[in-house]
């Protein structure tokens, strides 16, 4: 399957790539692995405690950041935001 973008040509006869190609959009499925996979390897066994939780944070967000970039769609950039709670008796 060949892999085309949409393009548009300009006054002056430059092409602008409006959309990515096919290959190169973006997986929001492939994107949850990715976070679910990272999770459970930071956070599997780990006991909650406030001090820890920034650091932790940080951690993960800098790991699924360097994961999406490792995807290779360059067209796009990437926010990740994590937040820890402690889950004191709210079921």
């Amino acid at each position: 399957m060949a892999t085309t973008a949409t393009t548009i040509t300009v006054e002056g006869g430059i092409p602008y790539v409006t959309t990515p190609p096919f290959d190169m959009t973006f997986r929001a499925s492939k994107v949850k692995e990715i976070i679910g996979a990272v999770l459970k390897e930071k956070l599997s066994g780990v006991v909650y405690h406030a001090d820890n939780t920034s650091a932790w944070c940080r951690e993960i967000a800098d790991e699924i950041k360097q994961k999406l970039k490792l995807m290779g769609l360059e067209r796009y950039k990437f926010v990740v935001q994590v937040v820890i709670g402690e889950q004191k008796g709210e079921g």
